[in-house]
């Protein structure tokens, strides 16, 4: 899939505009949707790319019995590996609970089917995911990371293929982690790992 890194622009309305790291996180996320022409997600509302590039747009809303399936997915976290592992469930739950409506449930690991309303490229698996971490960031869930904005890897024995995760960073070490949805089937739990790794592709 050979997708380039969207450009930077404005606000997001999860946190802060202040210029701390969270506020230029926040910043670089906000133009990134800005960049695919969608709103900034909030915990109420998200709009699910599908058919790459893209190309297919399904709204969502989430209520309260939503919010409180991530809150339930979330609860007793006591530091930072736990919370990922429970972020990676929670990712999984959210996929499942797009679906139905987005048509998204066939969507498969590393697909290439573009066109396919029922698949997902990694810009949009990136941005999907992403508005997931901001959920949990919007209802106060996550304590020991913060949602940062995509990235994306170009590995040159690929012949330049480009490919792109969503990202959070460990508020205790600064440690940055790839949440890559992409590689696993819709309703899987997204491969976590360290962000370094994850560019080498390892």
């Amino acid at each position: 899939m050979r997708m380039a890194r969207f450009g930077l622009l404005a606000g997001v309305a999860f946190v802060s505009m202040a210029q701390t790291p969270a506020g230029f996180a926040a910043s670089e996320i906000a133009s990134q949707f800005v960049a695919a022409s969608l709103p900034n997600p909030t915990i109420n509302r998200v709009i699910i790319c599908h058919g790459f590039a893209c190309k297919f747009r399904t709204v969502i809303a989430f209520g309260p019995n939503d919010h409180a399936q991530l809150r339930k997915i979330m609860a007793k976290v006591t530091g930072p590996e736990a919370e990922r592992a429970a972020i990676a469930r929670a990712v999984a739950w959210y996929e499942k609970r797009i679906a139905p409506e987005a048509g998204t449930a066939g969507a498969k690991a590393r697909s290439t089917a573009s066109g396919d309303p029922s698949q997902i490229d990694c810009v949009e698996s990136s941005l999907n995911t992403t508005s997931a971490l901001l959920m949990l960031q919007g209802l106060g869930l996550l304590r020991y990371h913060r949602v940062e904005p995509y990235e994306s890897r170009m590995l040159l024995d690929l012949a330049h293929f480009v490919h792109s995760t969503a990202v959070l960073t460990d508020l205790k070490t600064d440690q940055k982690w790839a949440v890559d949805s992409w590689v696993r089937n819709s309703g899987e739990p997204p491969d976590v790992r360290p962000l370094a790794d994850w560019y080498r592709g390892d």
